[in-house]
């Protein structure tokens, strides 16, 4: 499924931590599954909020770059957007609960829950770069 760089000079090839991604948006660094999955990789174990902490102050960092350069600032997901991302990786089994929680930062909201990933988290990228797609492809349109 991984394309090689286009001769216009994509991202497409040898993808971070040695993983092939595919060439366009799904393949950038700031996007929150591959995000998520390098996380990951770096740390035995995270919470959602960790990581998207993780995932903002990356985003902060590249977007001042960004417009150093005089490029559009990339928008980051907000945190609801992200839980619900943060899900669909437990559905599809690439992530698995730790049994570890710990208290949130603030006393209404609920215990932080720590996870792993799993084999099959370890071995698929598809599902990371679009897990919605992975379990529902008539929802997305096909490019010829």
């Amino acid at each position: 499924m991984a394309r090689s760089n286009r001769s216009n000079g994509g991202n497409g090839g040898g993808g971070r931590n040695g993983r092939s991604v595919p060439w366009g948006r799904a393949a950038s660094p700031h996007r929150p599954g591959l995000f998520s999955i390098d996380y990951f990789l770096k740390h035995d174990e995270a919470c959602a909020a960790e990581i998207f902490s993780s995932m903002s102050k990356f985003i902060e960092h590249l977007n001042e770059e960004r417009i150093y350069i005089g490029e559009k600032p990339i928008r980051r997901p907000n945190y609801g957007s992200f839980s619900r991302y943060f899900h669909w990786f437990l559905i599809l089994g690439l992530i698995e609960r730790t049994g570890r929680s710990e208290p949130a930062h603030y006393n209404f909201l609920r215990n932080r829950v720590f996870y792993r990933l799993t084999e099959k988290g370890r071995s698929e990228l598809r599902a990371w770069e679009d897990p919605i797609g992975a379990v529902h492809p008539e929802h997305r349109h096909r490019r010829s």
